[in-house]
């Protein structure tokens, strides 16, 4: 069974982690991986007036280390040349998809005819689309989805549903996503969903997490740690453990999420 990690930022300097802004370095992530039987992870560029380099960071990590390591392109969906970035995101960078956090709380842009092109460039490429997305943004996610059958949707970190009641059945909407099998979720940043983020059993995250798991499916969920903005609350193996031993999973899902999945959806 392969163990991937479908979300690490790698970067010498991350000023978000301030004052341990080196914590994401290349080699300490090797170690983890080593230590925690991580086969591979997949690495979202983070580019910033700090980082500006990382796309093109990453994509030589990968290279250098093929087997173990993997690139997004961190591809800024709404500027005007972004089609043309993602076209290179595979050509120059060799990345298997293209990660955006989005500036603005309103997605519905992507869904105007002056996107249109940007989608073209994801069928023509076969490159994944790994989103940002708040609650407020899944009926824009199903549209595309619904739209863009061929554009494989990754979306980060339970799909940020700290803002929903725990009794809403259809976790906000997000649930119609079990009729599109082009769209998939992360199972990273637990403790963006828990009451009590230092706890690696928290019921809350872990009730989020077995939500989607039972709607979506166990093969639409990847694991993912989140590393290094995770380690203001819990270990790297922390992180892979809340999967690995605490959640309540047969044998098969827990491969699918900790690793086949992340494999297949990626083609890594």
């Amino acid at each position: 069974m392969p163990v991937i990690d479908a979300h690490v930022h790698t970067l010498p300097y991350f000023i978000l982690i301030a004052p341990f802004e080196d914590t994401g370095r290349v080699d300490r992530l090797l170690h983890y991986m080593d230590a925690c039987d991580v086969d591979k992870t997949i690495m979202l560029p983070v580019v910033a007036p700090t980082s500006a380099g990382n796309n093109q960071e990453c994509a030589q990590w990968a290279k250098d280390h093929p087997d173990r390591l993997a690139a997004l392109a961190d591809v800024p969906m709404d500027q005007a040349n972004a089609a043309e970035l993602v076209l290179r995101a595979r050509d120059d960078l060799g990345a298997v998809g293209t990660s955006y956090y989005p500036t603005t709380p309103d997605l519905k842009w992507l869904l105007d005819e002056s996107s249109a092109t940007l989608w073209d460039a994801y069928q023509e490429t076969g490159l994944v689309c790994n989103l940002q997305l708040q609650p407020a943004n899944y009926s824009v996610l199903l549209t595309l989805a619904r739209r863009y059958p061929q554009v494989r949707f990754v979306i980060n970190h339970l799909g940020l549903p700290g803002s929903l009641d725990l009794d809403d059945a259809s976790y906000g909407g997000l649930m119609e996503a079990a009729s599109c099998a082009n769209i998939f979720v992360k199972a990273s940043a637990f403790y963006a969903a828990a009451e009590t983020p230092w706890n690696l059993a928290c019921p809350q995250a872990l009730a989020f997490f077995d939500r989607l798991v039972k709607g979506l499916g166990a093969e639409r969920v990847l694991w993912g740690s989140d590393w290094p903005p995770v380690e203001r609350f819990l270990t790297y193996r922390q992180s892979l453990e809340i999967v690995r031993t605490e959640a309540d999973l047969s044998p098969g899902d827990r491969a699918l999420i900790l690793g086949e999945n992340a494999a297949r959806v990626f083609g890594i």
